[in-house]
């Protein structure tokens, strides 16, 4: 009994210092905009940067006017808006949480509107094994900043044992900006090292929210050792705004090269051919002659042959007409006595 009573002891023991570790942990100050009205502010404060990104002016007056509006709607300065989001940026587990949410609603938003969502996307639910692939493996939200050491993601993985020759590779995410002052821009590349030291890139300049796709077709000849990418966030102004880039739904998509399916047609040989004609066809398209085509045999050849059949006409003589000789009787003019 007294062994019972002290296995619960320590049950309770255990659940107090768990329930007191979570009570404790730290959360949002209270100064700053809390997760949930944070979420209503980012969810227009984005639709704000794309109507301007729609109607850009080279004054950026668009972007800010609708960025005040936005604001001015949930009664927050701008010092308190980039305050809390430089607080979270460093918390990014907060911040992945919020803009997954906005993803939902988005989806939601833009498929009441009867328009194509992401449930659309072909790459959405993709697993790490199977010809078409996501082999991303690290985190799929990344936020930069415009300070050295903070504004560039980069990776390298190495080629193992399931990347085959001619496989082709897709790097693709979501970048979202939040900025107030000048146009800001990143810059994104993507390559593949094959085994006999050569290396092909591509690159792409990022300037809005739309969705970048980095695609590299196969090499057949060589085999794949290593993909690497990287985005680098440049900051145009030096106003001392606040300056963000979210990278989000991040991707890295191989592609296994299918076989080529030959064809059956072209390939098919003559004696392949043959076979597929019935029997009694074959006889008239193999030729007379040994040289061309296999040796027939006596009843064969004889069967192959044309035979050529006459008719002989048997003429009757026409009937011919006498006529009696002239003084006899039976002749139409007078006889003489």
């Amino acid at each position: 009994m007294k062994s019972v009573l002290k296995f619960i002891r320590r049950i309770c023991l255990a659940g107090g210092s768990v329930f007191c570790l979570y009570s404790c942990k730290p959360g949002v100050p209270s100064e700053l905009i809390q997760p949930s009205e944070l979420e209503d502010i980012l969810y227009d404060y984005h639709i704000a940067q794309a109507m301007a990104d729609a109607s850009p002016d080279s004054m950026n007056f668009r972007r800010y006017s609708y960025v005040e509006a936005v604001f001015a709607k949930y009664g927050v300065t701008k010092a308190e808006f980039d305050s809390t989001m430089v607080w979270y940026s460093a918390h990014a587990t907060y911040l992945n949480d919020i803009y997954t949410h906005l993803r939902d609603r988005y989806s939601a938003t833009v498929s009441a509107l009867g328009g194509a969502t992401g449930e659309n996307d072909i790459y959405a639910n993709l697993s790490a094994q199977g010809d078409t692939a996501n082999i991303w493996h690290e985190r799929t939200f990344r936020m930069l900043k415009s300070r050295f050491a903070e504004d560039r993601l980069l990776f390298t993985m190495a080629a193992d044992t399931t990347f085959h020759r001619g496989d082709a590779m897709l790097w693709r995410f979501d970048p979202r900006y939040i900025f107030h002052g000048q146009v800001n821009e990143a810059y994104a590349g993507f390559y593949v090292e094959y085994d006999n030291d050569s290396t092909a890139g591509v690159t792409r300049r990022v300037y809005s929210n739309s969705q970048v796709q980095l695609r590299l077709e196969g090499d057949t000849a060589h085999n794949i050792r290593e993909v690497g990418g990287f985005v680098y966030y440049k900051r145009s102004g030096e106003d001392g705004g606040l300056c963000l880039l979210s990278l989000q739904n991040i991707m890295l998509i191989r592609f296994h090269r299918q076989p080529e399916k030959k064809d059956t047609v072209a390939a098919a040989s003559p004696a392949d051919s043959l076979k597929e004609i019935p029997a009694d066809s074959a006889r008239k398209l193999v030729p007379v002659d040994s040289n061309s085509g296999p040796r027939l045999s006596p009843s064969q050849l004889r069967d192959s042959r044309p035979v050529e059949r006459s008719i002989h006409v048997v003429k009757e003589k026409p009937y011919r007409i006498v006529r009696p000789a002239r003084g006899s009787r039976g002749y139409g003019g007078r006889s003489r006595r």
